[in-house]
This record gives C-alpha cells, sequence and structure tokens, in this order.
C-alpha cells in the first residue's frame, strides 16, 4: 500500500468504518500474533490476546486512539496487553503459592525470557541499525521512507537491515 492508501485507511479507521476495520486485522492479525506469541511462548494464549485486542478496539471504539500509525498502535497495545497478561498470571500464581505451596508451579532455574533476551539483544545493536530495524519491521515503513527518514541512501537502509538481522541472530543463537 501506498503512503496514500495507509493515510486513506487510518482516516477511515478512526472514523470506525467496519471495511477499514477489517482491513486492518487482515494486515496486522499475523503479526500480531507472532509478536504475542514470543512474549507469551504459549499459541493459544497469543491467538486469544490478539482476538480480544480487536475486541476491545471495535466494542470500547479505542480506534479513535490512534494518532499516527495504525501499525505503531497495534504492536503496542499488544504488547501491553501481554505484559499485563504475563503480571497477572504471577500475581495468580503468587496466591496459589501462598495458599498452597505444594500446588505452585516451580520455574525452572535455567528459564530465560525470550522477549528479555530480545530486547537485550536490540539493545546490543548500533543505533543506525536498530533506528533501520524499528523503522522497516516495526514502523512497517518501505525502504525509501526510511531512508529518507535516516538520510541515507535505500542500500545503506538495507546494509544496515542485512548486519542488524545478523547480529540478532547471531546473539540469539549463541545463548547458553
Amino acid at each position: 500500500m501506498d503512503k496514500y492508501q495507509d493515510t486513506a485507511l487510518l482516516q477511515a479507521f478512526i472514523k470506525g468504518e467496519k471495511p477499514a476495520f477489517e482491513a486492518v486485522f487482515k494486515r496486522y492479525y499475523k503479526q500480531l500474533r507472532v509478536e504475542a506469541f514470543l512474549l507469551l511462548r504459549n499459541q493459544k494464549d497469543a491467538e486469544d490476546l490478539v482476538q480480544e485486542l480487536f475486541l476491545d478496539i471495535w466494542n470500547r471504539q479505542l480506534y479513535r486512539n490512534v494518532q499516527h500509525t495504525i501499525g505503531a498502535y497495534l504492536h503496542m497495545a499488544i504488547r501491553n496487553k501481554c505484559l499485563n497478561f504475563i503480571e497477572k498470571e504471577k500475581r495468580a500464581q503468587k496466591k496459589v503459592q501462598a495458599y498452597n505451596p505444594s500446588l505452585a508451579i516451580q520455574p525452572e532455574e535455567h528459564d530465560i525470557s525470550l522477549p528479555h533476551i530480545f530486547q537485550s539483544a536490540l539493545n546490543k545493536l548500533p543505533a543506525q541499525r536498530l533506528k533501520a530495524i524499528t523503522l522497516v519491521y516495526m514502523e512497517e515503513k518501505k525502504y525509501e521512507e526510511a531512508a529518507t527518514e535516516m538520510g541515507i541512501s535505500i542500500n545503506s537502509i538495507k546494509s544496515h537491515l542485512k548486519l542488524a538481522i545478523k547480529s540478532l541472530k547471531s546473539h540469539l543463537y549463541n545463548i547458553k
């Protein structure tokens, strides 16, 4: 979709037009489900939370809160929804443990949070590579838009992305 179509979709979405909502759902559902899965490590919970997010947006008219880009809003919303879910699960587990310690699920000694590891890998990227990853993959901008925003060429964007992904893979595969 070009910039005009994205702008038109955003305006229609903010107005609460059903076809725009359906188009947004079709465009972002899979991405949000993957993001939720990476945070929760449970496919069913991830799917449930993404569906719940879209229901909340429609039923509570949260689409009116979108200000700049739909993608950025949805990614932040699903991240917050997942983190709230994780926190709720932790509180529930603490209550179970307080009531009857033998019923509590004991975490594995070497249990490492994937989102924490991924965020750590992102934080180790040089600023330009992190900016390129953010613009292209998180904000879903085209190479040309990202290059313009960063003041570099399209080939430079591609190089930054290639090197960033290589660095992320290396960091994630070398976790002991």
